[in-house]
C-alpha cells in the first residue's frame, strides 16, 4: 500500500511539474531562430498553443544594402579671345574756298586765322609726337607733292599751345592740320598758325 502511495505521489508530482511548465510555456510564448541570426518570438493569447493562431515578430533584422557612390567631374574650360580693334579716322577734305598758302603767297587768312610758313628740320618735332603716342605706323612723317610736311593724313603746323595744345586738329587752307609745334609768333598773334613746308 505504501509502495502504491509513493507511485501516486510521484505521478502527481510529475503531472504538477508538467502543468506548471505548460502554463508558463503558453503565457511566455516560444523563442526560436529563423536560421539567419534573426530571433523570432511566437506568442498566443490562448492557454493552449495553436500553431494556426499566433503572432510572430522579428526582434532584430540586420540587413546591409551595398551603397555605390558615383563621382562626376565637371571640367570648365575658359577660352580667352584677344580681339584687336582698329579705329580708322576719316578726315573730310577741307571745304575751304578762300586763298591757299603757297611760296608766292607767304601770308594768307585761312579758315583758322592768319597763316604763314616755315622750313626747318622736323626731327625733334616728330620725335616729340612719337613720345606723345603718335606711332610711325598710324602717323608716318612724309612730304606731300606740293612740299607740305605731313604727319599721317595731317598738315604739320605750329600754333599757340595755350589755345591749341599739341595734337589739336584744325582746318587750314592746305587741308586739315595737326598742331605739333609752336613759335614766338604766338606772342603777337595767338590765333596764327605756321605751316611746315620744304619751300
Amino acid at each position: 500500500m505504501k509502495h502504491l502511495n509513493r507511485k501516486i505521489k510521484g505521478a502527481l508530482l510529475i503531472l504538477f511539474t508538467l502543468l506548471i511548465a505548460f502554463i508558463g510555456f503558453s503565457k511566455a510564448g516560444i523563442l526560436f531562430s529563423a536560421g539567419s541570426g534573426d530571433v523570432i518570438t511566437v506568442s498566443t493569447t490562448k492557454k493552449t498553443f495553436d500553431p494556426n493562431n499566433y503572432v510572430a515578430s522579428i526582434s532584430s533584422v540586420a540587413t546591409t544594402i551595398p551603397t555605390t557612390t558615383t563621382m562626376v567631374t565637371t571640367v570648365t574650360t575658359t577660352k580667352q579671345v584677344n580681339t584687336t580693334t582698329t579705329v580708322t579716322t576719316t578726315v573730310s577734305k577741307s571745304s575751304w574756298q578762300g586763298e591757299v598758302l603757297s611760296k608766292s603767297k607767304g601770308v594768307v587768312n585761312g579758315p583758322s586765322g592768319k597763316e604763314t610758313y616755315y622750313n626747318l628740320n622736323m626731327t625733334t618735332v616728330v620725335n616729340i609726337m612719337r613720345k606723345a603716342g603718335y606711332s610711325e605706323e598710324e602717323y608716318p612723317y612724309w612730304i606731300r607733292e606740293d612740299g607740305v610736311k605731313m604727319l599721317g593724313d595731317y598738315v604739320i603746323v605750329a600754333a599757340d599751345f595755350n589755345t591749341r595744345p599739341r595734337g589739336t586738329i584744325l582746318e587750314s587752307s592746305l587741308g586739315y592740320a595737326i598742331v605739333c609745334d609752336t613759335g614766338s609768333f604766338v606772342k603777337t598773334n595767338p590765333t596764327q598758325i605756321d605751316v611746315a613746308v620744304n619751300w
